[in-house]
């Protein structure tokens, strides 16, 4: 390092031999000796003027830390900084990078200093902070260089994210520098004092705001192995250097942007970017929607990133659609640092399901079966993907019902005879799925055509066959004769018998006229679902069936009542 501007006049006398100038056992007034020596490290600091450097010898030296220069003015970088910084790192040693300031009037010239060591520096694993080599003035009075230097001080804070250390001489700062502690006590508490062939430095401006120093060259004619010439030696005031490291962290996240559903939560994570830095991280997040809260997972040092869960309100409802820009802050050993994200709130209410309805339907009786119509209705804004149907026959497993495709909101099915309900669930286009919506109880009961609960007028006869629900039918063939079914139920339906020579008959329920019937066909068909008449709820009805007589084929087959109720 150059020679300060001033300087006390004690220096080490010229070829001592390396580290023999203070001894580890110091003389203290007239045959004082101190024989507990104080904890330190030793180190050096250089520039291109020490030339080619075998950095392993002075590894081998025990040599444990090197401060370079970095840069001088705003337009010099030193020649040999990039290869001594990556060579002594590459031996071992802790690394620190100096600017040599070349302070002047000129507008902004701090700012233009800093900005320029700053993007020339080196800063990561196994680097101490940056320093300030402060040994001239540039002609400016005190109150101009103290604001020159502390201008230069934050403006490599704000770029570097770290409090610079200040290299000085105790009478350049008590001199040049008014010996002011405004510095110390604005938080750049580290000193690298410059005072040689001392036993103690001397420590201006109030022991640096009570701080002491941290770095000590104690002579610039030391000489180590590795080094052709002389060289400065410097102490560290302590035994661990890293706590004069360039220690920082910052925040990032592991995506620009998460996504929470409404009525849920989700994780994001927040990575924490460790340079020399140990300690844990106090997180917390600002910009959430009203009643979101988030949990950061705990973070041992060791931790490269922290889980964010992020929980809104149990009810989907109250937090509103839309994007919200979250800022997350870290804080930890006086440092603050800050990251932004953005929270996506998605839809995550499920669809609005009307519970499936089962009346009865045209088709064919079975055995053991009747046709029935399954509806329901699902809405969703963001649309309804698809549904899920099932049915349970007299409270039994649930099993699926095949429906033909999303867009299905009823189905004909086979329905067990006695007693069935029916449930179904549906998924939006943003997978929400809604719970299960249950329809009411079915009873579905088949009443053969020769129940005492069937009345006829006119004349009929009965015909046995094997295909017939029950085994049988009632058929007449005069014009006028009728059957009468009354019944308490939601539905009834009418089985009867196709084929050739059957004719057609009128429908009456309640009294009123309900259509009529034809049942001929060139093919037999029994079991046949010829009518059918649906209501919301149970109710007393009537169903009356007149045969029409028509000509040549007048006859009327009655097979089967089916009748639905629910509850």
């Amino acid at each position: 390092m150059a020679s300060l501007a001033v300087v006390l006049a004690l220096v080490a006398a010229p070829g001592v031999a390396a580290r023999a100038d203070v001894p580890s056992a110091l003389a203290v007034g007239s045959g004082a000796v101190v024989s507990d020596a104080p904890t330190w490290l030793e180190g050096i600091d250089v520039s291109h003027w020490q030339g080619t450097i075998s950095w392993p010898k002075v590894a081998a030296a025990g040599e444990k830390f090197a401060i370079i220069k970095v840069t001088e003015s705003y337009d010099y970088t030193d020649p040999q900084y990039a290869t001594n910084h990556a060579n002594a790192r590459a031996a071992g040693l802790w690394t620190g990078g100096y600017h040599f300031a070349q302070p002047d009037a000129t507008p902004g010239d701090a700012v233009r200093e800093a900005d320029y060591f700053a993007s020339k520096v080196v800063l990561g694993v196994g680097d101490l902070i940056p320093a300030l080599d402060l040994e001239v003035t540039g002609g400016l009075s005190v109150a101009a260089l103290q604001s020159w230097v502390l201008t230069w001080l934050n403006e490599v804070y704000a770029r570097t994210g770290v409090r610079p250390m200040i290299y000085t001489s105790p009478n350049f700062w008590m001199n040049a520098m008014g010996n002011t502690s405004a510095l110390a006590n604005a938080g750049y508490k580290t000193l690298w004092i410059a005072h040689w062939g001392v036993t103690s430095p001397t420590i201006p401006a109030n022991n640096w705001g009570g701080h002491g120093w941290t770095f000590w060259q104690y002579t610039s004619s030391g000489t180590v192995s590795g080094i052709s010439g002389r060289v400065d030696l410097d102490r560290f005031n302590g035994a661990d250097l890293g706590t004069a490291a360039y220690s920082i962290f910052n925040l990032a996240p592991q995506a620009a942007t998460g996504t929470v559903k409404q009525g849920q939560r989700a994780t994001a994570i927040v990575k924490i970017l460790r340079t020399n830095f140990s300690s844990g991280v106090s997180l917390n997040v600002t910009g959430l929607p009203a009643g979101t809260t988030a949990v950061f997972n705990a973070n041992p040092s060791a931790d490269a990133s922290s889980a964010m869960t992020v929980t809104t309100p149990t009810d989907p409802t109250a937090t509103r659609l839309g994007t919200y820009p979250l800022t997350i802050t870290g804080v930890a050993n006086g440092l603050t640092r800050t990251t932004k994200m953005s929270l996506v709130v998605g839809d995550g209410i499920p669809p609005t399901l009307v519970a499936p309805s089962t009346t009865l339907a045209g088709g064919t009786l079975g055995r053991y079966t009747t046709p029935v119509v399954v509806r329901w209705a699902a809405s969703d804004p963001s649309g309804v993907a698809f549904c899920k149907l099932q049915v349970s026959a007299s409270g039994g497993t649930w099993t699926g019902v095949p429906l033909a495709s999303g867009a299905t909101r009823s189905t004909v099915e086979n329905l067990p005879l006695g007693v069935t309900q029916q449930r179904v669930r549906a998924t939006d286009t943003k997978a929400n799925t809604s719970p299960w919506s249950t329809g009411p109880l079915v009873r579905a009961t088949v009443i053969q055509e020769n129940s005492s609960a069937v009345s006829y007028a006119g004349t009929w006869h009965t015909t046995w066959t094997t295909s017939a629900s029950g085994g049988s039918t009632h058929y007449t063939t005069a014009r006028g004769a009728s059957v009468t079914y009354r019944f308490t139920g939601t539905g009834i339906a009418l089985a009867a018998t196709r084929g050739l020579g059957r004719g057609g008959a009128w429908i009456y329920v309640d009294g009123q006229y309900a259509g009529s019937i034809f049942l001929g066909s060139s093919t037999a068909q029994y079991r046949a679902i010829v009518f059918v008449r649906n209501w919301s709820t149970n109710g007393t009805h009537t169903l009356r069936v007149v045969a029409a007589g028509t000509a040549g084929h007048p006859r009327v087959d009655i097979d089967a009542f089916v009748r639905s109720s629910v509850g």
